[in-house]
């Protein structure tokens, strides 16, 4: 599904199905990159804070790179989240 870790292919190698169906389709993986980081900051934060690993100046340095090298991370993941997720309800055939 990708050329590179910020690069897709247009279509599949296999079957040559378009990855993208209109443009704009993959603004709905945002959903999953912001969901998925929000839960994990906010569990990791709170558990950090409470057992006081370290002091709030310091969790919130700590969190502010999570918040920001973790998207990047998880960028060709929820792509194809979203990918899956879009076949699952609207299936199409190529």
């Amino acid at each position: 599904m990708f050329r590179n870790w910020f690069i897709m292919h247009e279509q599949c190698p296999e079957c040559g199905c378009l990855f993208e169906r209109e443009p704009g389709f993959f603004l709905g993986s945002i959903y999953f990159n912001y969901g998925i980081t929000a839960i994990t900051m906010t569990a990791l934060y709170m558990t950090a804070y409470f057992l006081q690993w370290a002091e709030n100046k310091t969790l919130l340095m700590y969190a502010i790179g999570y918040v920001i090298l973790v998207p990047a991370f998880l960028h060709p993941f929820a792509r194809s989240l979203w990918a899956n997720f879009d076949q699952m309800w609207d299936p199409r055939d190529h």
